[in-house]
């Protein structure tokens, strides 16, 4: 999307060599697929075999709640951006041409003369840097004198605007001319729609709860007090990640397998690291910046983390008699797209006249927080994608293709990435057995009908798959719909927990001397393969009230935040949102 490539750099060639330390990499070796281009048009565009042209009965698939397929959107934002680098270290803002050959870091032949033409603009560690800051820097003006996140409160006191945290409002971030990107937050991704908006904001707030409980000691952004509630925030985020989302999407076996894969120091993540790290060294990268770099694979970042494209609806009940639509070109302001205010005013399409409507959401629709309401469901992991995907509006995309489905497919080729049968073989190598998808499973034609057409144009389709499509075909045909195959799995777990694990090491007593560093990764991996089998995540809300993982327990302190339902829950204790005079049809 237009938006994904928003970081500006005043002088670019202050990323020589500095500035390739969060780079991609690969897990597997890149394959060069020169797809018919018409074919990859026909497969992924509207009214394809990926169109989903009637919507699925209620109870017909296993999904995930709706709340995770913007969480997982939220978890890309802190992991993966695109910072494209051109001649002479110029620095473009925006995605890579889709169409063009793209070379990471590996794929350079003499980096100390060639550039990859896009790094990662993110740290590549669960650490919350697209809440806090570029790269883990704070962002000064993102903050009052006291550490508190600078939050828009509309009716929190007399001008109807307070920065200040109050538990009783819900809040939005400050918007105007004044701020960077117009509006007053880290990664302006993150206001890319009105649902991952309100999860960023959740993590703001959460830091703002235990900083203003703090009395009687410093607490700028620069005190010892604010990197201590950023520690508590950025802990509980990650037992989000480990014990609530990942378990949700990839099955618990795969999970374990690959902690003990951490813990023998033995993985495709720490592999792929490695040959970076060697690649920087050669650069004269300092010692102490090599061991702080984090590569994040393409294999996941323009494959298989795009799962949650198939997990999205073509719309969103918020609350109660007010629902709205993913995309709505047609009545304007009245849709999930961001870039406005959570408390707008829009085109009532009954009177054509400018009213006031809030989108604030009621989150017992998103996540288990009341047992009086259910949580609504996201579609399942598959390779049918709802309407709304196949035409993206302006500003969600600012060049063709529409379809976003063909925009994965393209962007594989464009990365090199290989295909899903080489994926799953290299993977069943290091795993064990790994069960190959066959023609009926990922061509089925009771599903799809006929792919003759495209296998006239494109035959290679059947045994050279786009990894992207073999690997929602494997979740379809594996887990039932709501986790992932093998082949995802293992991708998304060994990312999640090296990105996890190389956050947590950095509290360790030296973080920058490598041979202190891989021996504190593979015991904290051991730790949390330990954690992970007391705890018994199930991957739903099914779970011993006695647990720690069980939605309704009590939740005292960030230290007892281990899911979404405990977050939500924590934050919103006592919050009125402010809703509209009546609810749009």
């Amino acid at each position: 999307m237009s938006h994904h490539g928003w970081v500006d750099v005043i002088n670019p060639k202050t990323l020589a060599p500095e500035g390739l330390k969060a780079p991609f990499g690969r897990l597997f070796a890149s394959e060069d697929h020169q797809y018919n281009s018409l074919a990859l048009a026909l497969f992924a565009g509207p009214l394809g075999p990926l169109h989903r042209l009637t919507p699925l009965p209620e109870g017909g698939k296993l999904a995930n709640l709706t709340g995770f397929t913007f969480l997982g959107q939220f978890i890309d934002h802190d992991l993966t951006e695109f910072r494209v680098i051109g001649r002479d270290f110029g620095v473009i803002p925006q995605n890579p041409t889709i169409g063009q050959r793209q070379h990471v870091l590996e794929d350079v032949r003499d980096p100390a003369q060639d550039l990859p033409s896009t790094t990662n603009g993110r740290s590549g560690k669960l650490d919350l840097d697209s809440v806090y800051g570029l790269l883990g820097a704070p962002q000064p003006e993102l903050y009052d004198r006291d550490g508190l996140f600078l939050l828009y409160q509309p009716g929190a006191g007399t001008t109807g605007q307070n920065h200040v945290a109050d538990a009783s409002v819900v809040p939005d971030i400050w918007r105007g001319s004044g701020f960077r990107n117009k509006r007053l937050i880290a990664d302006p991704r993150n206001d890319e729609n009105k649902l991952v908006l309100q999860v960023h904001l959740l993590f703001e707030r959460l830091h703002n709860r235990i900083h203003a409980a703090r009395a009687d000691v410093p607490r700028a952004p620069s005190s010892a007090a604010f990197k201590d509630t950023r520690r508590q925030v950025e802990d509980a985020y990650r037992r989000i990640v480990l014990f609530d989302y990942l378990p949700r999407i990839v099955q618990a076996e795969h999970i374990r397998a690959v902690l003990a894969k951490f813990q023998r120091q033995d993985t495709l993540f720490q592999a792929m690291n490695a040959r970076n790290d060697d690649i920087l060294r050669a650069l004269g990268v300092a010692e102490k910046v090599v061991a702080q770099a984090v590569a994040i694979p393409v294999e996941f970042s323009h494959a298989v983390f795009r799962l949650g494209h198939t997990q999205l609806r073509d719309g969103y009940l918020l609350r109660q008699g007010f629902g709205v639509p993913l995309f709505d070109t047609s009545r304007r302001g009245l849709d999930l797209r961001g870039d406005q205010p959570l408390l707008s005013h829009v085109v009532d399409p009954a009177t054509g006249t400018l009213v006031e409507r809030s989108f604030h959401l009621d989150w017992a629709l998103f996540f288990k927080t009341d047992a009086a309401t259910s949580p609504l469901p996201g579609e399942p992991l598959d390779a049918h994608l709802s309407p709304s995907i196949f035409r993206l509006p302006p500003p969600s995309i600012g060049d063709p293709p529409q379809s976003l489905a063909e925009r994965n497919l393209r962007r594989g080729v464009d990365f090199g990435l290989p295909s899903g049968q080489s994926v799953a073989g290299q993977l069943a190598e290091l795993y064990g057995f790994i069960q190959p998808l066959g023609r009926d499973q990922l061509f089925p034609k009771d599903d799809f009908g006929t792919f003759d057409e495209l296998f006239a144009l494109e035959p290679s389709l059947l045994w050279n798959t786009p990894l992207w499509f073999y690997m929602l075909q494997d979740a379809a045909a594996f887990s039932g719909g709501a986790q992932l195959g093998a082949v995802g799995g293992y991708i998304v777990a060994e990312t999640l927990i090296g990105a996890l694990l190389e956050a947590s090491v950095d509290v360790v007593d030296d973080p920058r001397n490598p041979p202190a560093r891989a021996p504190a990764i593979a015991a904290l991996a051991g730790d949390l393969l330990g954690a992970f089998e007391r705890h018994r995540p199930t991957g739903d809300d099914v779970v011993d009230p006695a647990s720690v993982l069980f939605w309704d327990k009590p939740v005292a302190s960030p230290a007892d935040i281990f899911t979404m339902s405990h977050l939500v829950r924590f934050v919103t204790q006592g919050q009125t949102a402010p809703m509209p005079p009546s609810p749009c049809p």
